[in-house]
């Protein structure tokens, strides 16, 4: 942004009171939102951060084999799976092919012109 344009636009926001009747403190970074700066009431709770929590996904593979002795196979929604109770990083699945790769040709269907 411009430096002319953003000190006009935080001289403009400090000039307006908010809703509230506080002033709220203006950041042109993009990650950030305004903030009261007046302190908190007592007797109102803390607002808590959302954290994220790191899962790992299912590994796509064409050739499945177990990592571990508490590896195992499932089969579900024609597509196998390999499960793991101790370590979930080991959890794969297997590739589905394209329906196109598993059609099977006869002479009947190779020809480009139809005998119809």
């Amino acid at each position: 942004m411009f430096p002319i344009f953003r000190n006009a636009i935080t001289i403009a926001a400090r000039r307006l009171p908010s809703a509230t009747g506080h002033l709220v403190a203006t950041s042109f970074h993009i990650l950030s939102k305004p903030s009261i700066i007046s302190a908190l009431q007592p007797g109102f709770l803390t607002p808590a951060l959302q954290t994220v929590v790191p899962s790992c996904g299912m590994k796509v593979r064409g050739r499945l084999r177990r990592r571990c002795k508490d590896c195992y196979f499932v089969m579900r929604e024609g597509r196998l799976y390999v499960m793991c109770k101790t370590h979930g990083r080991h959890k794969q699945m297997s590739m589905v092919k394209d329906p196109k790769n598993t059609w099977i040709l006869s002479h009947a269907t190779q020809g480009k012109v139809r005998p119809w």
